[in-house]
């Protein structure tokens, strides 16, 4: 797996959604931003323009020489116009449309105050002089009506209504791209594995729930291929068992039946001839019985309702043993025993007899298949909290084609060996397995062949 989706199990699915909540309320912020401009552009460029008034000056609007008011911009744009006195009384007004005909200071502020006012008019004020130099106020009041308050409300409404659509569309099509990849690639995923493809895994970088989801799921499909491969390993397995068994049986079986025949038809049976054939249907039978009871541990050792006799033992003193046990047949074979044991006491758990009889095995392999003047080595010690053993020779050693294959059953190799059933190794190799062990062949020389069994240390021991 890609080591970048490991960081989505940092980002929680919420902040994802928290995200969205944050953006659409950052959308609907922009959106109505954007919809009062666009109102202010269309109400003041297109359907309700007003005057400029920085650039309106107040003669535009009052003949000083004559005192009398000009109608002219107020038939444009609409409103009328007062002429106020120092004392707040109206004194002249053109195309007056309210009854107000005197303003207290206070109050005239107020209307020209546009967060204060209470009426939908607005105040634009020129301080001007009279004929005789007198002061006044010269107001332009200008109506706001209802229609163009509705029709502003309404092309805010419209304009924020399609600008929110557009933007949400575009918001969510990216939200649901983020989230239909790894929604897609679970899918097809799951299609797969109907399939029988159970080699598909789901590669795709999202949110922690989501990503939870792909792990689980390539944890499933690795278990099941492997769940598959092993099936279809045991299927090859038990056929392969099958033909080679009936294979070994066969030829020992026509042997024995064939010298018994002769034996019982013989009219003047010579005793050396009589005693060749009864050795030859001994030996065969002994293969036969070899055969049945291997093939009887093997089936014994698959049973997961086996219990070993496990014991806590020091696998220094007890390596020693069976090795001195087992040097009167090195030295009658003529080989060399190079031995490498450490002093210190190597406790493990296991089962006496079971491991008796890997190393009997491996032993009794070298002194078999090897020539006189071969070296024997055998070391044991600890590494990184494992007890090593080494059982190994420099004799003729295996092909490579022999080695991929060493463990499995009824594998007897392609160089000319003596008789075997070809289930030893395998039986180590599952003896060795349910002590939680490992067994390899090694490829380091001088040695042509060595083997090499890790079992683990022994709670709590110590020398």
């Amino acid at each position: 797996m890609r080591n970048d989706n490991n960081r989505s199990s940092r980002r929680p699915l919420i902040r994802l959604f928290l995200r969205n909540y944050m953006a659409i309320m950052g959308i609907l912020i922009g959106v109505t931003a954007v919809s009062l401009v666009m109102m202010d552009f269309i109400m003041n460029h297109f359907l309700d323009q007003e005057p400029d008034f920085n650039r309106i000056e107040a003669g535009q609007l009052y003949d000083q020489a004559s005192g009398t008011l000009k109608r002219q911009l107020p038939d444009r744009y609409g409103g009328w116009l007062e002429l106020v006195d120092e004392w707040g009384n109206v004194a002249a007004a053109c195309g007056k449309q309210d009854d107000i005909l005197s303003y207290a200071e206070d109050d005239l502020y107020a209307r020209m105050d546009t967060f204060r006012k209470g009426d939908s008019i607005h105040y634009h004020v020129y301080s001007v002089a009279g004929p005789n130099g007198e002061h006044y106020k010269l107001l332009w009041k200008i109506p706001e009506p209802l229609s163009s308050i509705l029709l502003a409300l309404s092309i805010f409404a419209g304009s924020a209504l399609v600008l929110l659509s557009v933007a949400l569309y575009f918001y969510t099509m990216r939200s649901v791209r983020q989230l239909k990849k790894p929604l897609q690639q679970i899918v097809g995923g799951i299609k797969e594995m109907e399939r029988f493809n159970y080699a598909t895994r789901l590669e795709f970088y999202a949110e922690k729930e989501l990503a939870e989801i792909r792990d689980a799921f390539n944890g499933m499909a690795e278990r099941i291929q492997s769940a598959s491969l092993y099936k279809e390993k045991a299927e090859r397995n038990r056929q392969n068992l099958l033909l080679h068994l009936s294979h070994d049986l066969k030829t020992p079986i026509t042997s024995i039946l064939g010298y018994s025949q002769l034996l019982l038809e013989q009219r003047e049976p010579g005793e050396s001839q009589n005693k060749r054939y009864v050795r030859y249907i001994h030996d065969k039978s002994s293969y036969m019985s070899q055969l049945v009871h291997d093939l009887f541990e093997l089936a014994k050792l698959d049973d997961p309702h086996l219990k070993l006799e496990l014991e806590r033992i020091n696998m220094t003193k007890w390596f020693q043993q069976t090795i001195a046990e087992r040097y009167p047949d090195i030295e009658q074979q003529g080989f060399e025993l190079q031995v490498d044991l450490e002093e210190t006491p190597l406790y493990v758990r296991m089962d006496r007899m079971q491991m008796n009889r890997v190393v009997d095995n491996l032993i009794g392999n070298a002194l078999k298949y090897n020539p006189s003047g071969t070296t024997l080595y055998a070391a044991c010690r600890e590494e990184e909290g494992r007890v090593l053993l080494w059982i190994g020779d420099d004799g003729i050693g295996l092909p490579v084609q022999d080695r991929e294959v060493l463990f499995d059953e009824f594998v007897r190799g392609t160089a000319p060996l003596k008789d075997g059933t070809g289930l030893g190794l395998a039986i180590c190799r599952k003896i060795i397995t349910r002590h939680e062990g490992t067994i390899e062949l090694l490829d380091e020389p001088p040695y042509s062949t060595l083997f090499r069994i890790g079992l683990p240390k022994a709670p709590g021991a110590s020398a």
